[in-house]
């Protein structure tokens, strides 16, 4: 319709009007989820180069032209004299260890209702971004019923909810009453999954409580922090300086108060650049640096990426130079952020980042990162061949939320720790979670429990790549470990024996999956 020269306000109410016959959304949700994106997508349509068959392929698999140059990798200048790879660290007995505490996805709903219905599925094939557990004020709405089938809980649902702040200050209490960790890592998705709802104003002033909690609870405790898809207004929308009107359209005021408010715990070193791309880098110790990365420049739901897909703001290789720095010093990185590289990223920026992991291998201890809210991992290949030596690996954290269809969860790693000499890996793992529908029936606050340790429980003799590779081939081999594995990826939530044949297959070859869009290169 852009092409074809039709009108603005033509092209959002065509919009709105298949959101709405399709059941893509409640009513309301459409005719605000096309009032508050519009204006993005808009201006990406004016300005891209990419036709509608090249974009939707960045969407939807098999849609478009087999070959889509949005998917062709930019370049980004990786220098050669890579290090021998040396064996996988095996700290010494009794070595000084850290624990540090990984928390992700939290996505506080504000706007949670007690009562409302938890279950608004309409049963429909395009239910992907139904939302739940609040009160719609469109009577007209197909998802509104005269009888509340599933009654949002106190503490709230595991269905396409968000969690209410009851539940977030509740896991902060437990955790600073009962757990001993180092430091916290936090990457990223503060507000609720309700986009079309969005505003600056709002957003503020759920990042400004959050903090105060966080400083309520930690107040002596180093927070790292990264920053997530929904911290943009519009959701996922963060344009590079490159981009015209960026003084209007761009997402400086975000990160201005993001690095306000994480001066709170870090050094005013990072300022710099993180008011610029939402990215720095900083050594709480020596002999480790840790790097923050804005991994919503590569959200493929960034519409402002379809303008210039070309490294936005340089964050790729501003990542090489601080790896390539600390390969000088001779010290370890660990990364975090939030969209890893083999989720909803686009292919370009998710090979680029690849080459560069496998590139500095030997630097990257380790890498934190959450948004698919389930408890996952991502393993590397060398030359990105599935039948490669794996080099590194993701951590994915467990999300907080309840979306979808999870109980909330954090983490806490024991970390090879602060001496002369050490390896800065991964030791163990341990996951911990809420059963709040146990919690609402009994009228009670949460019991958190330790749900497993990973070492022990899937009896691996290191947390090494190798040993993740292993794990894979693993499950396809002993169900019973797989059993628990798909019981731990929700938290308990599903009977492991729907996992049929092709769901497993499936799951482990994500598992073995950090370069988007690879189909099914990586699968056994």
């Amino acid at each position: 319709m852009a092409a074809q020269n039709a009108s603005e306000d033509d092209i959002k109410q065509f919009a709105i009007n298949v959101c709405i016959v399709i059941n893509f959304q409640p009513e309301y949700a459409c005719k605000m989820l096309g009032n508050s994106l519009w204006g993005e997508a808009w201006f990406m349509l004016q300005r891209t180069t990419y036709g509608s068959e090249l974009i939707c392929g960045s969407f939807v698999n098999n849609c478009g032209p087999d070959y889509n140059p949005i998917d062709e990798p930019w370049q980004v200048e990786i220098p050669g004299n890579k290090p021998p790879v040396q064996p996988w660290p095996n700290p010494k007995p009794n070595s000084p260890t850290l624990r540090v505490l990984h928390l992700s996805d939290i996505h506080i709903d504000r706007w949670y209702t007690v009562g409302s219905e938890a279950d608004c599925s309409n049963g429909l094939p395009m239910n992907t971004y139904i939302y739940c557990c609040r009160n719609y004020t469109d009577n007209s709405d197909t998802y509104i019923r005269d009888f509340i089938k599933v009654p949002a809980g106190k503490w709230g649902s595991p269905y396409r909810c968000d969690i209410p702040f009851i539940t977030f200050d509740n896991a902060m209490k437990h955790i600073a009453n009962n757990e001993k960790f180092d430091y916290i890592l936090m990457t990223g998705d503060l507000s609720n999954h309700a986009v079309w709802d969005y505003t600056k104003e709002a957003h503020f002033d759920n990042i400004n409580n959050i903090t105060a909690v966080l400083k309520n609870y930690f107040p002596n405790t180093l927070i790292i922090q990264a920053i997530g898809n929904h911290e943009a207004v519009p959701c996922d929308s963060m344009a590079p300086h490159t981009m015209e009107q960026y003084d209007t359209r761009g997402p400086q005021a975000i990160y201005n108060l993001l690095s306000k408010s994480w001066i709170n715990w870090l050094p005013y070193s990072i300022e710099e650049n993180m008011q610029y791309r939402a990215s720095y880098s900083f050594r709480p110790f020596e002999g480790i640096k840790y790097i923050s990365i804005n991994s919503i420049y590569c959200s493929r739901d960034n519409f402002y990426l379809y303008i210039n897909l070309t490294d936005p703001d340089y964050t790729l290789q501003w990542l090489v130079q601080e790896l390539n720095d600390s390969e000088s010093r001779g010290e370890k990185v660990h990364i975090i952020g939030h969209i890893s590289s083999g989720a909803s990223c686009l292919k370009a920026w998710s090979q680029n980042y690849y080459k560069i992991v496998n590139r500095y291998e030997s630097t990257i201890a380790a890498q934190f990162f959450g948004h698919t809210h389930q408890d996952e991992f991502e393993i590397y290949y060398e030359n990105m061949d599935p039948n490669g030596r794996p080099t590194s690996m993701v951590y994915m954290t467990p999300s907080l939320t309840t979306s979808s269809y999870n109980f909330p969860a954090y983490r806490i790693y024991t970390i090879d720790g602060n001496y002369s000499g050490s390896s800065w890996t991964v030791l163990d793992i341990e996951n911990y979670y809420a059963n709040i529908t146990e919690a609402n029936l009994n009228d009670q606050e949460p019991i958190w429990r330790l749900e497993y340790t990973a070492k022990s429980t899937y009896k691996m003799p290191d947390l090494s790549p190798t040993s993740w590779d292993n794990l894979t081939k693993n499950f396809l081999q002993e169900n019973e470990l797989f059993e628990s594995f798909y019981k731990f990826y929700d938290r308990q939530q599903k009977d492991p024996s729907s996992c049929d044949a092709t769901c497993k297959m499936s799951l482990v070859c994500a598992l073995r999956t950090a370069e988007s869009k690879a189909g099914k290169k990586y699968c056994l």
